[in-house]
């Protein structure tokens, strides 16, 4: 499972550019420790922990080996990469002690289909790490619940402590064990489960608290404005966990189809602890969210969730296991049938179930790494505005959030930039917009500047093209610049997500 995992996540590892939260985590890396802890104050407090942890990574792998710091993409995505491979093979390992080697392959190779685990796990954020404590967690919790020393209360405190550090919204998964610890556990021992479950929770909450209390006051998560949420919206964003596929029937995607087969084993003799657990796993963390999202709608993106997609996996290779004992049933009901026969029918059903997935997520797979993951990049429109001829432009970003590209990709531009000030120390990363009594006269002063437009969700703005129409680019631009009559001169091709022009004012 390592070893295949490590192949998945390598796919595709250095792709061509940095998106804008990856761009954010770069900017908090290049700071200085002081200058990381300042952000404790802003909105991206609930992060300080990861930033943290990959700084050291980064300065760490800048003395071992100095080639890496030539390749950003590679060098902040792979701690993910790192993590994604630790937690399948955890995960996996951990089966492989209870679980049937078919229930043990089909959860692995569901696990690497489901199209979160490789686009997250290939991304310099912090959900592979929650991913990794996660598993993790929920593998001393059920090592906690039978075994009485105390060792594994002590593990799980510091388990509880560093999957809620990373972030604030995986303590779902411990209201989930407190529920697998009323169902996964016998009327004798369930007293004692349930105690010890929620004492050591308990005591994790309370060594984490000062993070939370802190995240929770000033983090406001992502700075979108969303509508109410909808059981579409919502169910739509849930199944991009698992698949980017839209073809109707197959819509939601074939890990949730068998998951929801694998539903059914929760009182089968054989499979119904896994089961059980895997079910308050997958299920509990989503209602969390649910409630929370009542309040905070804009906290609805399916890479919070990650941390569930072991569970699902779990859910569908019980989901795969069932339908192949089902077919062995039948069979045995034949005449004249045999016990090769019926082994041989099993493998057959995992296979063709499993084969078929495979079909039907490849497009998946080769989405993430391309546009349905980190399309955008900005390094062709930069290197553009540093040849002679437009050197000596002032630059107009469209995104206050994609300037942020600018100072990652290429710092000694910045200066360049008339309505975004790049912010180093204050205790936010993203780039603050300049007063418009500020900039407004200087551009009325330009009789040429560059526009770098970046492709955004806004109806007749999603070009994704190399090259944008000029009527298109004037409709998109910034509004001052339309107020202040500017109009495009040239285009040149800059790649896919923005958009490159000159602009001159008429007079």
């Amino acid at each position: 499972m390592a070893l295949a995992t490590t192949v998945m996540m390598a796919w595709g590892l250095a792709r061509p550019a940095l998106w804008l939260d990856e761009g954010a985590t770069m900017m908090a890396t290049q700071r200085t420790w002081s200058d990381v802890w300042t952000l404790w104050q802003g909105p991206e407090a609930p992060l300080v922990p990861y930033y943290l942890l990959l700084k050291a990574f980064c300065d760490a792998a800048g003395q071992a080996a100095p080639i890496l710091t030539s390749d950003p993409e590679l060098l902040f995505r792979l701690p993910s990469a790192i993590m994604a491979v630790f937690a399948g093979w955890a995960l996996i390992a951990w089966l492989n002690r209870f679980c049937p080697p078919r229930l043990v392959f089909a959860t692995a190779v569901l696990l690497l289909l489901a199209g979160s685990f490789s686009r997250y796990g290939q991304e310099a954020r912090p959900y592979a790490a929650v991913l990794l404590a996660a598993v993790v967690s929920t593998i001393i919790w059920s090592v906690l619940i039978t075994d009485p020393r105390r060792r594994w209360p002590v593990a799980y405190v510091f388990s509880v402590v560093a999957l809620i550090a990373l972030h604030t919204l995986s303590a779902g998964l411990i209201m989930a064990h407190l529920v697998a610890a009323v169902l996964c556990t016998g009327p004798g021992g369930r007293p004692t489960a349930v105690l010890d479950t929620m004492a050591a929770a308990i005591s994790g909450l309370l060594l984490v608290s000062p993070l939370v209390l802190i995240s929770v006051w000033n983090g406001t998560g992502p700075q979108y404005v969303y509508p109410d949420v909808t059981w579409d919206s919502a169910s739509t964003v849930f199944v991009r966990l698992f698949t980017l596929n839209e073809h109707p029937i197959l819509a939601a995607g074939p890990v949730v189809l068998l998951a929801a087969i694998g539903l059914t084993r929760v009182t089968s003799s054989e499979y119904w602890f896994i089961a059980r657990l895997a079910a308050c796993w997958a299920l509990v963390p989503p209602a969390v969210l649910g409630a929370i999202l009542l309040v905070q709608p804009n906290l609805l993106f399916e890479r919070y969730l990650l941390f569930v997609v072991p569970a699902w996996a779990i859910l569908a290779g019980l989901g795969v296991v069932t339908v192949a004992e089902l077919g062995q049933g039948v069979v045995a009901r034949l005449p004249g049938s045999r016990p090769a026969l019926e082994t041989s029918v099993v493998g057959g059903v995992i296979l063709a179930l499993l084969g078929g997935t495979v079909v039907q997520e490849a497009s998946t797979q080769r989405q993430i790494r391309t546009l349905g993951g980190h399309g955008e990049d900005i390094r062709p429109a930069l290197a553009i505005s540093a040849r002679p001829e437009y050197a000596g432009l002032p630059i107009v970003v469209s995104s206050r959030f994609g300037s942020v590209l600018v100072d990652i990709y290429a710092p000694a531009q910045d200066g360049r930039l008339v309505t975004q000030r790049i912010q180093r120390t204050e205790t936010t990363i993203w780039p603050a917009a300049k007063p418009s009594a500020e900039y407004k006269p200087f551009l009325k002063q330009q009789h040429q500047v560059i526009l770098l437009q970046r492709s955004n969700v806004t109806v007749g703005c999603e070009q994704l093209r190399p090259v944008w129409p000029a009527d298109q680019l004037e409709q998109c631009m910034p509004a001052v610049l339309k107020t202040l009559h500017y109009r495009v001169e040239r285009i040149e091709p800059a790649g896919t997500g923005w958009g490159f022009a000159v602009l001159q004012r008429e007079a």
